[in-house]
């Protein structure tokens, strides 16, 4: 649709997922660079469907997401908007859906012949089990470690890495196996990068690879938003053929599970700098410290120039 300055725009954040806090400073800082552009905008803490259903009441014509996790990424606000008939940015109902399923998104990798480390799905079925010991001694063969990480949460959210049997059964006795599934997931030393991806006149266009170097053990939640924690290193440290190689993956994957509008692929590249594919995010953070400002700043494009260009991608996909 043709968006100009008396659209009127509401920016949703918040919700009710373990991101809620991240998607408030998201949504903040979105609504501000729409003010600063002079676009005729509101910001909306989305805590209950009735928020969602009102957005009409209100004279609402489309939507800004800067919503993150669970009912913000997966596709539960996307359908909301879709029968409200409101063009919203982000990805499409199935493409936020796929994304946030890390187990699902592994599988389309795989069947298209991208790489990404090997895993095990954890239900609750498997709890107490051999499955436990057989996931350990498979995927901890190489490294001597495992990651166990939710199947549908982001920001690294109850993400744990894990150095021994015993640590990992004592772990899963803890976490919740009814309501959600968890990944016991291969580790792989190396460099983590992640890349950016946004939409220009329809076409996909990566921004600058950024390379991640945390203090802490792991680019966890507390490195991904806490100020001094991470290094970035904007370029990444990678030869043009590696760059442009990663790109077209991205761009692939992104593509392969329906995604638009804006996004970001992340990867660990191992000691032979062979790139493996970890996750997609179909609304990352816009944070001060989120790494996809970051890289669009060295790319020469300032944030509210950012915002407004995902604006400019917001649509209907039904």
């Amino acid at each position: 649709m043709e968006i100009n300055k008396k659209t009127k725009i509401a920016v949703l954040c918040g919700g009710i997922s373990s991101e809620r806090e991240i998607s408030l400073r998201s949504g903040k800082n979105c609504f501000d660079a729409l003010e600063r552009l002079g676009y005729n905008s509101i910001l909306i803490d989305v805590r209950t469907i009735e928020d969602l259903l009102e957005l009409k009441n209100k004279g609402v014509e489309v939507a800004f997401l800067a919503t993150h996790g669970k009912f913000g990424e997966d596709g539960a606000i996307q359908g909301v908007l879709e029968w409200l008939g409101i063009p919203y940015t982000g990805s499409s109902v199935l493409g936020s859906a796929l994304s946030m399923d890390k187990w699902l998104t592994k599988q389309i990798a795989r069947n298209n012949k991208i790489n990404t480390p090997n895993s095990y799905l954890l239900t609750r079925e498997d709890k107490n089990t051999s499955y436990i010991k057989n996931a350990w001694e498979e995927l901890s063969k190489k490294n001597k470690a495992v990651f166990l990480k939710p199947r549908d949460d982001g920001s690294s959210v109850n993400t744990f890495k894990i150095n021994s049997l015993s640590e990992l059964e004592e772990k899963i006795s803890k976490i919740d196996l009814v309501n959600s599934n968890f990944l016991i997931e291969e580790y792989i030393s190396g460099k983590e990068i992640t890349v950016s991806i946004i939409e220009v006149d329809k076409q996909l266009e990566v921004l600058p690879i950024l390379e991640l170097k945390p203090k802490n053990d792991f680019y966890d939640y507390h490195a991904k938003y806490t100020k001094g924690i991470t290094e970035f290193i904007l370029p990444a440290n990678l030869d043009k053929e590696s760059s442009t190689k990663i790109g077209e993956i991205s761009k692939t994957i992104f593509s392969l599970i329906g995604c638009s509008s804006f996004g970001r692929v992340d990867y660990i590249l191992d000691e032979k700098n062979i790139p493996y594919m970890l996750e997609v995010n179909s609304l990352p953070g816009m944070t001060d410290i989120s790494d996809l400002p970051a890289q669009a700043a060295c790319a020469g494009i300032k944030y509210d120039k950012v915002v407004e260009m995902i604006l400019k991608t917001a649509r209907l996909h039904k």
